[in-house]
């Protein structure tokens, strides 16, 4: 049950305890739920661990800022596909002990990068529950680019728009060129995986990357 009544501020329901998530993640009871997050702050920081328990966690719908738990183009309710909680690794570590814990409390996980790769995918699970993986908010380096093989190599939470700056900030734009897809602000991984397209003959983003 969920309390939509944003009028009058109630964005929790009195069937809900407090910091109970919308969804829970399935199979998985909100003492575990807990023990899981309790575990995963002790890895990244409390303040990269959230629970997604108000409406107010999945209203945002602007394109350069949107939910971290759920789609802007929603087909069903809000509250349907959307994550439980959403951790923020900040390095490769961070990310491979995160994993070890989903293992062993067997709750499913989803990443993401930016959540902005419109009409391709977004923040939302698959399976409803899931733990959202922010894979943007800390890791968003543009580690290396090299001129000579015309090649970047970029964290998931670099965007096309990002990676366009680092190379007019660095004098390489005579030098290289980003293919990007109509709208720049998804992350440069993130349209790779879901098969995004650009207008160069380097159009093709999953046929040129290579090292994942």
């Amino acid at each position: 049950m969920v309390c939509l009544d944003l009028q009058l501020g109630l964005h929790r329901c009195a069937s809900r305890a407090a910091d109970e998530p919308f969804v829970l993640p399935p199979n998985t009871d909100l003492p575990k739920f807990k023990a899981f997050l309790s575990c995963a702050a002790s890895v990244i920081d409390e303040a990269n661990v959230q629970v997604i328990d108000i409406y107010d966690d999945i209203a945002q719908e602007e394109y350069m800022n949107p939910s971290k738990a759920h789609d802007m183009f929603h087909v069903l309710e809000k509250t349907h596909f959307v994550s439980s909680a959403v951790v923020a690794p900040r390095t490769v570590a961070d990310v491979q002990e995160i994993m070890k814990l989903a293992n062993e409390f067997e709750i499913p996980v989803w990443p993401f990068s930016k959540g902005r790769n419109v009409v391709y995918g977004g923040a939302a699970p698959r399976v409803p529950g899931s733990i959202g993986i922010d894979m943007g908010r800390h890791m968003n380096r543009v580690v290396k680019v090299d001129t000579e093989n015309a090649y970047a190599l970029v964290e998931p939470g670099v965007s096309y728009f990002e990676l366009h700056e680092y190379l007019v900030k660095h004098n390489l734009r005579d030098k290289v060129w980003a293919d990007v897809p109509d709208l720049g602000g998804g992350s440069v991984i993130g349209n790779t995986l879901e098969r995004g397209v650009g207008y160069t003959p380097y159009g093709d983003h999953w046929m040129m990357h290579c090292g994942l």
